[in-house]
This record gives structure tokens, sequence and C-alpha cells, in this order.
């Protein structure tokens, strides 16, 4: 029997959009995997830099890879378009300026498989101006039912909120897509697919390159909107938790998120978009005043206090504070 028909077909989904001096590497470590049985669905968002007509010629090396050409619409979109257009019983996804290991695919393939799971998950490796640093590695198996596993999701240590680290059963996203318009779309969707699981399986072996640069989006500087959409993320996933009663603590992420937010939003120019977003975190931060600094964390409940109490006074105290530290550093 013909071993590549005998495998299922993994659909891989790859959004492109002006990658032109990454996407050969990318597409070369996923044609090269030692899983063979794939539908690489390469969706170019509108591409102005020539990276559309780069996939188009691996498409036609390479009869696995199909190339949508769409109008720009952002990284949700055409995941979208890409989630429409596989037909594999399994899923994955890769960002186009990344790239992974040549047996990724098969080594989360057979991790679902011998553990029976809808969801297999590998570590990553993070690029960073030419070094390499490990996320996190294990050789332990981790079989996790979906209220462990959202639990390791809201604390984005072991098991991050990245769509591209994992394999899914296409089945999980029937009826869901990754909602547009939004930053960290990741965020926004995972808790809902891990939720739909019978069974996770994580084992913390490095396989993905994910590489940070510094006009992407999660390089780029401080962005208020940015910010928001974060914890907006962060507030709809613990509120989903809580409200199916899988961890009463999912909460505390809310305050913590909405203080990180509240530090980083005292740094830039008052607007009334801004002071829009100050209004709406503070009313998100106030359903949850129950929690008692020992729930939070010390510091983070005394932040919280001067937040509520003088918002001014702490957006003054808060700048003086980070300019003498950054004094201090060009010092030494």
């Amino acid at each position: 029997m013909d071993e590549t028909k005998a495998l299922p077909l993994i659909s891989i989904i790859v959004p492109v959009y002006n990658v032109k001096d990454y996407v050969e590497k990318c597409l070369d470590s996923i044609c090269g995997q030692s899983y063979t049985n794939l539908e690489i669905v390469v969706v170019d968002d509108g591409s102005t830099d020539g990276s559309g007509k780069i996939c188009d010629a691996y498409a036609s090396k390479d009869r696995r890879i199909k190339v949508i050409h769409r109008k720009n619409g952002g990284l949700s979109a055409a995941r979208n378009e890409g989630l429409d257009a596989a037909t594999g019983e399994f899923l994955g996804f890769v960002d186009s300026d990344d790239w992974i290991d040549l047996d990724m695919f098969k080594f989360l393939y057979e991790l679902l498989e011998t553990e029976e799971a809808d969801i297999s998950i590998c570590s990553h490796y993070i690029e960073k101006s030419g070094r390499t640093k490990i996320k996190y590695s294990s050789d332990k198996v981790l079989n996790l039912v979906p209220c462990d596993a959202m639990r390791l999701l809201v604390e984005d240590d072991i098991i991050r909120n990245f769509a591209w680290d994992k394999l899914y059963r296409r089945t999980l996203f029937h009826e869901l897509r990754f909602p547009q318009g939004r930053y960290f779309e990741d965020i926004a969707v995972m808790y809902k697919v891990f939720y739909q699981a019978r069974k996770i399986v994580m084992k913390g072996c490095p396989k993905y390159h994910y590489m940070v640069r510094t006009n992407s989006i999660t390089g780029s500087k401080y962005n208020p909107e940015k910010e928001y959409h974060m914890f907006l993320a962060v507030y709809e996933q613990c509120t989903f938790i809580q409200e199916k009663e899988l961890w009463d603590k999912a909460p505390v992420f809310i305050i913590r998120s909405g203080v990180h937010l509240m530090d980083h939003i005292m740094l830039v120019p008052s607007s009334p978009f801004v002071e829009e977003i100050v209004r709406d975190v503070l009313n998100k931060m106030h359903q949850y005043d129950n929690f008692s600094f020992r729930q939070i964390g010390m510091a983070i409940a005394v932040k919280r206090w001067a937040i509520y109490h003088n918002l001014s006074r702490y957006r003054s105290v808060y700048r003086f504070v980070r300019s003498v530290f950054k004094s201090k550093s060009h010092r030494f």
C-alpha cells in the first residue's frame, strides 16, 4: 500500500502579505515535510512586493500547493479564506515569515493519533535579531481535558495562544472563524477551539520557528488600539471560562491585563479614543472588584487601588518613575 495515500490529508494554511524576503524559506520548510500527504493552502492577501508571484512559482512545481489571490483584508480574513478552501481531515497554520522543522507535522500527527486527541501541540523557537531562543522544552507528554488545557492557555506560558504550533481535527473549525478587524485574533478564537475538543495533548519539543520582526504586529512599538484588543481578547477568554464554570480564578487575568494596559496607556497623549478605552477597561475591571489583593497579587492590587482612586495622579507618578528608570538605563 502506498504510504502517502494511507495517511490522512493535512491542510496547512499559509497567509501571505508582503513577505518576499521570508516566504521562500517558509514554503521550503513546508514542502520538505517528512509527512507528505499535504494540502498547502497559500492565501496571498493582496501582496504588493511580489510575494504572490513567488507563491505561484512554487505552486507550478508542487501540485500540493494551491494559491488563492485576494484583496487585502488582514490576517484573519486570509486565514478564514484558507479554512473555507481546506479539505483535509486535519488542519495546521504556518505564518509566512516563519518556518518549521521538517518533521513538525509528522511529529504532531503521530502525537495526536497515539494519544487519541483532537489537538496536538509542540513548542517553538523564538528567532530575533539572528538569535534563537527556546520558549519551552520538555519530553513529557501532557494529556489534558479542555478545562485544564484552557487554564494553561490563559496563563499563556506552557501552552501559548498561537494558532501555528498545533494540529487540529478540521471539525473543530466547522463553525469557528478568526475575528476580522482585531489584533490578537489567535487569543480570541483558541479557547473556543479548545472548548470543543475532547482531549488536547502537548509535548514540549520545539518544532516551529517564530520570527519576531520589528515591523510586524507583534514586534512594533506600543499602540493603544493593539493593547486594547489584547485586553478585550483576554476579557472574552476569561469571562467565557468563568461562565462555563471551568476555572473560578480566570478573572484574575482580566485584572492583571487591565492594569498592564493602563500602565502603557499612561505613556501616550490623551485623546477621545484613549479616554474611551480607559472608561471601558475600568468598567470591565470593576466587574471583578471582589477579588482581593491575595488573589491578584500585592503589586497588581496596589496599582489597581491607585488607578481607581486617582487616575491623573497615577499617570503623573507612573510617567515620572518611567523617566527615572529610563535615564538610569541610558547612564549605564
